[in-house]
Order: C-alpha cells, then sequence, then structure tokens
C-alpha cells in the first residue's frame, strides 16, 4: 500500500459516535489533521513543519525522515515482523510508515534540547526567543480539558487523571503526553516545569509494558525535587 492508498482508506473511515457524546482516542484523527495542515499551508507536512515550526523555534534536531548520517545517534526499536527487520532511525508506527513516515500522528524525532524549546514556548504562552507560533489564547484553548463529562483530554494534550503518566503531584493545569515507544512530555505552567523523558521500552518488543511506572514514578520525583528545593529556598530566606 502507497501513501495515496493510504490516504483514501483513511477517508473511508466513518465515526464510530456522535461529535460530543464518548471519548475515544485515534491516531486517525491526527492523520487527517496532518493532511489538513498540508491543504491549508499547500507544503508537504514534512516541509510546512521545517517552515512554520522547526525554523522559528531553532529546533537543530528535530524533524521527520532524519538522514542516515544521523541513524547512529538515533535508538533502535521493536523488531517489526511487518517490515522484517530491527527499526532504527525511521518511523516504528505502521501507519506512519504507509505514509512514508510523514503523517499527522507519528514520525518525528527529537532530542531532549529541542523538547526543551518546545516546552518553553508553552511554558511562555506560545513565543520563544522573539519567535511568536501561537498567541496565549490559542495555548490556552489547546491545553484545558474540552469536555469534562467524557475525559480529561485536551486538544492533542493530556491533562492529570490521577491515574495516568503525570504521575500524582503534577498541578491541575499541566498537560502532557506520552510515545508509543516511551517517551513522554509533560509540562507544569504552575511550577514553570517540564519533564522530558527519552526511553525505549519496545527494543526488542512491544510486550514490555513496565514504562508506566516509570513515567509516574519519574514525574513524581520531578515535581517533589522541585518543591522541595523551593521550600529550602523560602525558609532559608525567611531566616535571613
Amino acid at each position: 500500500m502507497d501513501r495515496t492508498d493510504a490516504r483514501a482508506q483513511l477517508m473511508l473511515v466513518e465515526p464510530e459516535a456522535p461529535p460530543g457524546t464518548r471519548y475515544l482516542y485515534s491516531d486517525m484523527n491526527f492523520m487527517l489533521l496532518g493532511m489538513v495542515a498540508e491543504q491549508v499551508t499547500g507544503l508537504p507536512l514534512d516541509s510546512a513543519f521545517q517552515r512554520l515550526i522547526a525554523r522559528p523555534l531553532r529546533l537543530a534536531d528535530t524533524r521527520f525522515r532524519p538522514a542516515p548520517a544521523l541513524v547512529p545517534r538515533i535508538a533502535p526499536t521493536e523488531f517489526d515482523p511487518w517490515r522484517g527487520r530491527q527499526i532504527r532511525g525511521e518511523v516504528h508506527d505502521e501507519n506512519a510508515a504507509r505514509f512514508d513516515g510523514v503523517s499527522g500522528h507519528a514520525g518525528l524525532f527529537s532530542t531532549a534540547a529541542d523538547l526543551a524549546r518546545v516546552a518553553r514556548l508553552w511554558l511562555n504562552e506560545g513565543s520563544l526567543d522573539g519567535a511568536r507560533i501561537a498567541n496565549p489564547p490559542t495555548i490556552a484553548e489547546f491545553t484545558r480539558a474540552q469536555d469534562t463529562l467524557i475525559s480529561r483530554r485536551a486538544l492533542g494534550w493530556e491533562t492529570p487523571t490521577g491515574g495516568n503518566s503525570a504521575g500524582t503531584r503534577l498541578s491541575k493545569r499541566a498537560f502532557g503526553h506520552t510515545g508509543f515507544t516511551g517517551t513522554s512530555l509533560w509540562i507544569d505552567p504552575s511550577r514553570n516545569l517540564y519533564i522530558i523523558l527519552l526511553t525505549n521500552r519496545v527494543n526488542p518488543t512491544r510486550e514490555n509494558r513496565k514504562i508506566g511506572g516509570v513515567r509516574t514514578a519519574l514525574a513524581d520525583a520531578v515535581a517533589a525535587a522541585v518543591d522541595g528545593a523551593r521550600s529550602t529556598g523560602n525558609a532559608r530566606s525567611g531566616g535571613r
């Protein structure tokens, strides 16, 4: 199946429930969003990302389809029976692979340094180092839970539920997301804090499901350390 066939099949998918009645996480919605972005910008999704996001934010290592020279810096993922080899330096997600590694739901490669810049952008309400990517009302809209009667999901982000990868300490204003291969990013404006986890739980197989406990433990440990450091600092300042 090539990219054209994959697009055609995507357009045949019908909703499973009327809007506003049930929450269902689906990659297909993000795939369609990527296609919409291409129509709006008149550019392939990877080119639109580079022009509108990566270059203004000065992201050095974030891109779709990294060049072969970058493969030694990229962690291998699963041995994929569909492709008959271990995946390294190409998108792990099978549907994104059908889109030649460029899709609205998967395919971006990045580093902790670049993701820190992305997190700072969101903490700074859409701007960073003179580059304005989004306006504050847009950032606020994307990071709030849209309909708490259905879920705690924001637009493209999760919010803390007490049982997800945010752990138990991040504030109600926090937002974040996980990646299938073992990555996660959480941002907490109340603490001016971001937590980046870049690890690999699918090497050599996706049957390793222990990453959930790692994510929550990390979020709780970081939040506790930050709160403890601030508490100690305040106590010292008050004693002078």
